[in-house]
């Protein structure tokens, strides 16, 4: 199982697209409040210059022993490394979750203000566990991840941090199954992700609901869902839910969404000729819903707007979309009051750097933006409170990845 495993991570370093004190006081990057969303014409939000926080290393990263030279990509190089996938932001701050590895074990970051961060107080994951997403309510914060018998989850509501028992609506057999996006809703939370059955070669997205975070029950068991998988996940003040992934290659696509509503369930959601490409986040506007990722042949940034979170439709490519002909790709999205920021990756002459966007209606795209603190990185996860953006993901890879974080902040 260990194999397996190991593959998920990789997938979700690829893929993933999709902080504060213990328990912020709103929902996390996929915020439920239409009170911070932007509306067209909107001022394009100031986000430069991007900061490397100079995230402080966990002892175990900075003192593992060096591999031996010529062991698999890691000639001399630290044995331990970490990376982050996710963020969410609240009035109280941030939260940022990762994994650390070898052994996997999720880890969390938190600050008050986007500048300052430690690891998140009472928070260890065991071994064998990875976070993935992060979300918030004004009592209580959840994050997602997997461990080695499939989906898991951590919540606290000011009090000690507790991991879900097993239960059978996590368990996913052959560690093929992670939840891998959360979002706060009326009455507790939604988080997707995958339940895969490796040994008949199916996939299927994955739907979960709990009230408190650590109970949950099932919700993909339409046949809507086979096939697909679900990186970002988004709420809206009247209930609406909406799921963005793949249908095919967890990868490269095609795109896929889902919609859920009070009086409809969940519905799959139309793309038409606007499928080619991968969704990897969502979040929720004053006119609807945005989604972004990456283009059919992974030469360019994708994104697409809905104003229901049903008929979608993909924004006319641009310039902002592209970088040469290289791989450009949008990871992660979030709506704050100037407007919409996403974070990414491009490929360059080195090992690819972290990149951003900015957009005041989610049409128009300026970027991608690059800071010399972008190099060698990944973003995967992005948050917005106030005047501050936080970014998170990874510098370093292939040859040690190293958890990293940057703040930008507006006038």
């Amino acid at each position: 199982m260990t194999i397996l495993r190991t593959v998920g991570l990789a997938v979700l370093a690829v893929a993933l697209c999709g902080c504060v004190t213990a328990v912020p006081s709103n929902v996390s990057s996929t915020s439920d409040s239409r009170s911070s969303a932007p509306s067209v014409g909107s001022p394009p939000p100031a986000v430069e210059p991007w900061i490397d926080v100079g995230l402080g290393q966990p002892a175990a990263v900075l003192t593992a022993p060096s591999l031996e030279p010529g062991y698999l990509c890691h000639p001399c190089h630290f044995l331990a490394e970490n990376q982050l996938f996710g963020v969410g932001s609240s009035a109280s701050g941030f939260v940022a979750v990762g994994v650390q590895e070898p052994p996997s074990q999720a880890v969390a970051f938190s600050s008050t203000d986007g500048r300052s961060w430690g690891p998140l107080a009472g928070f260890a994951g065991a071994s064998g566990t990875a976070a993935v997403a992060v979300a918030s309510t004004d009592s209580t914060t959840v994050i997602v991840g997997h461990d080695t018998t499939g989906a898991t989850s951590w919540a606290s509501n000011g009090g000690p941090w507790k991991q879900a028992p097993r239960q059978d609506a996590l368990i996913v057999p052959y560690e093929a199954g992670a939840m891998t996006s959360v979002t706060a809703v009326t009455g507790g939370f939604v988080a997707g992700g995958y339940r895969d059955d490796p040994l008949h070669a199916r996939a299927s997205a994955a739907v979960w609901r709990s009230a408190d975070g650590l109970a949950w029950r099932r919700e993909d068991t339409q046949p809507i869902f086979e096939g697909g998988r679900i990186w970002g996940i988004a709420a809206a003040p009247n209930g609406t839910i909406v799921a963005v992934g793949t249908n095919g290659d967890p990868n490269y696509g095609p795109a896929a969404a889902w919609r859920w509503t009070r009086s409809g369930g969940w519905q799959r959601g139309s793309l038409g000729v606007d499928s080619t490409g991968a969704m990897r986040a969502v979040t929720e506007t004053a006119t609807g819903f945005i989604a972004v990722g990456l283009n059919g042949t992974d030469n360019g940034a994708r994104v697409w707007r809905s104003p229901d979170g049903l008929a979608w439709t993909a924004v006319p490519d641009q310039p902002a979309f592209h970088y040469f002909d290289l791989p450009v790709r949008m990871q992660s999205i979030a709506a704050g009051p100037a407007g919409l920021v996403a974070g990414g990756w491009r490929s360059d002459a080195g090992k690819g750097s972290a990149v951003a966007w900015t957009s005041a209606d989610g049409i128009t795209w300026a970027g991608p933006i690059w800071e010399p603190a972008f190099s060698g990185g990944q973003i995967d996860g992005v948050a917005a409170s106030g005047d501050t953006t936080v970014a998170v993901g990874r510098t370093g890879y292939p040859d040690w990845n190293t958890a990293t974080i940057w703040r930008a902040s507006g006038p």
